[in-house]
C-alpha cells in the first residue's frame, strides 16, 4: 500500500516510539527517509506516515529463510523466488539470506545463479544474498537434509571454485576431513562461515575460529552436546557455542524448535549483541496443515503450527515467519522489547556483515523500517522509503 509521494522513497515516520536496536535504546521520535535512506533532513517533501503511537523498528534482517507457499528457494524460476521474498517482506522481513537446504550440484549452482541474476537485476530488492546450508554436513547430525546429496569438504570446495557472486554465508560442518581448507577459502573470498549439523569437538571449532569461523547455526538442532563415554564428561558443539565470547549464534523461536527454558539459557549465556533470531521458515510457510513441501532434496508436512520430515523423526525447518519469533521469545523469556527487536535486527545483519546499513536507524542506513503494535504484531512495513503494507491509524497512509 503506498500513498501520494512515497515513490520517491521520501518518508517521514512520525509520532511513534523509535527502537534504536543498537544500543538497545527506546524513545518518542520520528525517523526521516529520503531518496531510500535514513537522513537528518531531506529537501523533497517527504510523505507522512502518522505512526500513531506504534514500535518504530529498523526492518528485519533474517539469516536463514528457506520458502514460502510451496516454493523452496532451490527453485531455479526467478518469480519463486520473487514470491518467497515478497511473502517474508510482508510479513516485516526487510533483510534475507535465502538459505539453500543440501541438494545437487546442478540444483545449487543454478539457485546460485538465480540469485545473482535477481541482484544484478535489482529484481528482488531484500534479497541480501544466498546462505548454503549443506552440503557440507555430518550425516548423523543431518536432521532433516537429505543424505543422498551430502558431499565432502574437497567436492563443495570444487563447486564453490570460482566463488558464485551471490554467495554471503555458509553452514558446514568444521570436523569434516578438507573442511579446514573449505573454511579458509571462503573466509578468504569475504564469505561468513557457520557451524551446523555437526559433531564437532570444542577443540574442532576453535581450530575453525582460528580460521575465520564466526557464526553458528541454530542452538541445539543438528549440535553434538555433552557426553560421557567413561569417567570424565566431554562437551559437544552446544556447550563449545554457549561458552563462546565472541561468535554470533541464532535461535528457532518458534515455540516448537525450544522451550522457554533453552531460549532462556541463549541469551544468557550469548545475551542480544550475539544472539540472533532466525525462522529457518520453509515452503510450508503459509500452507495448511496436512499440506506437503519441498526443501532442498527433502520433503516436508506442515502440522499445526510446525513442520517435520514426511516419518515424523525431525523437524523440517519452521512455519513461522521472523516477526512472529521475536514476539514469542519476548513471551516466552521475558526479554526486553529492545532486546528481542535487536536480536532479529542488528545483530543478525553484524554477523552477516551487513551493518548498519542493514538492521539500524542510523543516518545513511536504508530506509527499512517495521512498526509494531505493544503486541509486537506487526502493523506496517517500510521499504527504502515506501510503504510496502500496513494497518495504520487514520491519517497514516
Amino acid at each position: 500500500m503506498t500513498g501520494p509521494g512515497t515513490t520517491t522513497g521520501c518518508t517521514v515516520v512520525h509520532s511513534g516510539t523509535v527502537i534504536h536496536a543498537a544500543p538497545g535504546q527506546t524513545r518518542p521520535g520520528s525517523v526521516l527517509i529520503c531518496r531510500g535512506s535514513v537522513s537528518h533532513d531531506c529537501p523533497h517533501d517527504p510523505v507522512p506516515i502518522d505512526a500513531g503511537g506504534c514500535l518504530v523498528s529498523p526492518g528485519l534482517v533474517d539469516l536463514h529463510v528457506h520458502g514460502a507457499l510451496g516454493h523452496d528457494l532451490t527453485e531455479p524460476a526467478p518469480a519463486a523466488w520473487r514470491r518467497v521474498l515478497d511473502t517474508h517482506l510482508h510479513a516485516g522481513t526487510t533483510t534475507a539470506l535465502a538459505t539453500l537446504a543440501s541438494t545437487g550440484p546442478a540444483e545449487m549452482a543454478t539457485a546460485l545463479a538465480t540469485a545473482a541474476e535477481l541482484i544484478a537485476d535489482q529484481q528482488a530488492p531484500t534479497l541480501a544474498g544466498v546462505h548454503l546450508e549443506g552440503p557440507c554436513l555430518a550425516p548423523e547430525q543431518r536432521g532433516a537434509h537429505d543424505p543422498a546429496h551430502l558431499r565432502t569438504a574437497a567436492e563443495v570446495l570444487r563447486e564453490l571454485t570460482p566463488l558464485p557472486e551471490a554467495l554471503r554465508m555458509v553452514t558446514l560442518a568444521p570436523e569434516l576431513p578438507g573442511a579446514d581448507a573449505l573454511i579458509s577459502y571462503l573466509v578468504e573470498q569475504g564469505v561468513r562461515v557457520s557451524a551446523g549439523h555437526s559433531s564437532a569437538t570444542p577443540e574442532h571449532l576453535a581450530r575453525a575460529r582460528q580460521l575465520g569461523l564466526s557464526h553458528l547455526a541454530h542452538l541445539w538442532s543438528g549440535q553434538s552436546a555433552l557426553a560421557r563415554p567413561a569417567l570424565h564428561r566431554l562437551p559437544g558443539l552446544l556447550e563449545a557455542s554457549l561458552a563462546s565470547d565472541e561468535l554470533t549464534a541464532e535461535v528457532i523461536a518458534d515455540g516448537h524448535h525450544l522451550p522457554a527454558v533453552l531460549l532462556t539459557i541463549a541469551l544468557r549465556c550469548l545475551g542480544p549483541d550475539r544472539l540472533c533470531l532466525v525462522s529457518d521458515a520453509t515452503a510450508g510457510t503459509g500452507l495448511t496443515p496436512g499440506a506437503t513441501f519441498r526443501t532442498g532434496a527433502s520433503t516436508g508436512r506442515v502440522h499445526d503450527g510446525y513442520a517435520a520430515t514426511e516419518d515424523h523423526t525431525s523437524l523440517c525447518g519452521s512455519v513461522t515467519p521472523l516477526a512472529v519469533t521475536v514476539a514469542r521469545m519476548r513471551e516466552l523469556t521475558g526479554a526486553s522489547t529492545e532486546d528481542v527487536v535487536t536480536m532479529a535486527t542488528a545483530t543478525p545483519a553484524r554477523a552477516a556483515g551487513l551493518y548498519p546499513c542493514k538492521g539500524s536507524l542510523l543516518p545513511g542506513a536504508d530506509g527499512n523500517v517495521v512498526l509494531f503494535g505493544p503486541d509486537l504484531r506487526v502493523r506496517a512495513v517500510i521499504l527504502g522509503g515506501r510503504l510496502v503494507t500496513g494497518v495504520l491509524p487514520d491519517g497514516g497512509r
